[in-house]
């Protein structure tokens, strides 16, 4: 299983809105997108769902941006991947055919609910990566 692309952006430019929410300004799309080397297009299109998803805030003009609509601490990583992808993680579709279908469907969808309830444990705050600090970086896969 991979954690979809647009997913992990999306916590990484979060992740970049965290750092400056106690200074009550907004990011430019344009400072998101090359703190996290991504495109602003890119970046656009993942605001734009994080805004509907209520977890950032945008202002319009010439000293707009964006900033997040919470506390980092009170944004979830679950909150973040279901505004992304939704409330299904992990795929499987229930499939008729075969003895075996119906247990690993149910098997799968535990798999899930599992995630999500680890996700719902991790907040916003533990994705800041600290300037002095080593993230070594992993590719989440599992």
């Amino acid at each position: 299983m991979r954690l979809p692309l647009k997913t992990e952006y999306a916590c990484q430019v979060l992740a970049q809105l965290a750092l400056t929410y106690d200074k009550d300004g907004v990011r430019q799309v344009e400072d998101l997108a090359s703190a996290e080397d991504l495109s602003a297009n890119y970046s656009v299109q993942i605001l734009t769902t994080l805004r509907q998803a209520g977890l950032v805030n945008s202002r319009r003009g010439k000293n707009g941006g964006y900033q997040l609509a919470r506390h980092p601490d009170e944004i979830s990583l679950a909150e973040i991947a279901i505004a992304m992808e939704g409330e299904t993680l992990v795929q499987s579709s229930p499939g008729n055919e075969g003895m075996s279908a119906a247990p690993v469907h149910a098997a799968w969808l535990r798999v899930n609910e599992a995630m999500l309830e680890s996700c719902r444990e991790i907040s916003l705050t533990e994705l800041i990566a600290s300037p002095a600090e080593d993230t070594g970086a992993q590719d989440w896969v599992i």
